[in-house]
């Protein structure tokens, strides 16, 4: 290697116009997401940013637009699988237009939510995408006419403060559910989140539908809040199995708990799904490597996530303006081996 030869130049947004057959301008509009640019143009243009090293000079642009080109994405549990395909899903979506991600994870705990609301306001980041399990409600509300671009995943919190992105929860839990009374089931537990926390009462309530639909009866007994992780569903089971509750299936608020309550059934002796059928809900990748295979509900994590960040280009851009929008992402049932 010749250490006297001068280095390469960085590549200039003329180089990236010049290798993807297009003009700088049209270059800079797909970049910044300031102009709407057709899709075959936006491809050639990240192909040769791509190709060529490309990064721009984001400080600069960054003191020009009066942002700092950066979107908070405020999740409950970084371990579970769903998120981080939810974050990969919003990556990939916003990374071509000169945004960074930082992700805030708070383990479900509503000061740890504000509190990190509060933080990436002070850092003036230019977009947030909430997946909250709480209602910081005074936090949320403290949000409206900043600005600043929000996108709620999940849940219909605050609707006055921008988009949302959610699943069609009570739907497909019922549907979810009335496939267990089809295999005959009729004592069918729901292993659900505490009350008021994230997706788990839209998702009781479909277990719900589906139970009076098929003329059974609702038997408290049979539901046990608990909360998102494996380690709640299987002491959730345990506590069914404890109390001497008769059941013969289970709907689990997530996978994580699903599996939770697979293993407590294999743990006392139960088959899965000869005795107990289990149901999950999201569809991770553990559903289909755990034995027997899980048997849930396609949460379409990386589909929600990309739509969240192109929303949120969106607005940032200003091609979207007016009423916010509410898309609903269905589910898909996947029928494994559990149920």
């Amino acid at each position: 290697m010749d250490l006297n030869k001068d280095p390469m130049p960085p590549p200039r947004i003329m180089d990236v116009a010049l290798a993807a057959g297009v003009s700088p301008t049209t270059v800079s509009h797909a970049l910044t997401g300031k102009r709407p640019v057709s899709a075959a143009a936006q491809a050639k243009v990240h192909a040769a940013v791509r190709e060529l090293g490309y990064s721009g000079n984001v400080l600069a642009r960054g003191l020009r637009t009066q942002r700092t080109l950066t979107i908070a994405l405020v999740i409950p549990d970084i371990t579970n699988p769903f998120y981080p395909v939810v974050a990969r899903g919003v990556q990939d979506a916003v990374t071509n237009f000169g945004y960074q991600v930082v992700v805030c994870s708070t383990d479900g705990d509503e000061a740890r939510e504000a509190s990190f609301i509060r933080e990436m306001v002070a850092r003036s980041v230019d977009g947030m995408i909430l997946g909250l399990l709480h209602t910081p409600s005074a936090i949320l509300e403290s949000l409206v006419g900043r600005n600043l671009r929000i996108v709620m995943l999940g849940h219909h919190l605050g609707r006055e403060l921008g988009d949302r992105v959610i699943s069609d929860n009570r739907v497909i839990v019922a549907e979810a559910t009335r496939h267990v009374v089809r295999m005959g089931r009729a004592r069918i537990a729901f292993v659900g989140g505490a009350a008021g926390v994230g997706p788990g009462d839209e998702r009781q309530a479909g277990y719900q539908d589906a139970l009076l639909g098929a003329g059974l009866a609702l038997d408290p007994a049979l539901v046990v809040a608990t909360g998102y992780t494996r380690a709640s569903g299987t002491s959730a089971v345990q506590h069914l199995l404890d109390a001497g509750v008769d059941f013969d299936a289970v709907v689990a608020v997530n996978d994580l708990a699903a599996i939770g309550a697979m293993h407590a059934l294999r743990a006392s002796g139960r088959s899965v799904p000869d005795d107990v059928a289990v149901i999950g809900f999201d569809d991770i990748d553990a559903a289909a490597l755990v034995h027997p295979s899980l048997t849930t509900v396609d949460n379409r994590a990386y589909e929600k996530g990309a739509l969240c960040g192109r929303l949120l280009l969106e607005r940032l851009s200003g091609e979207l303006t007016g009423p916010f929008r509410e898309i609903v992402v269905p589910g898909t049932l996947v029928v494994r081996e559990s149920g």
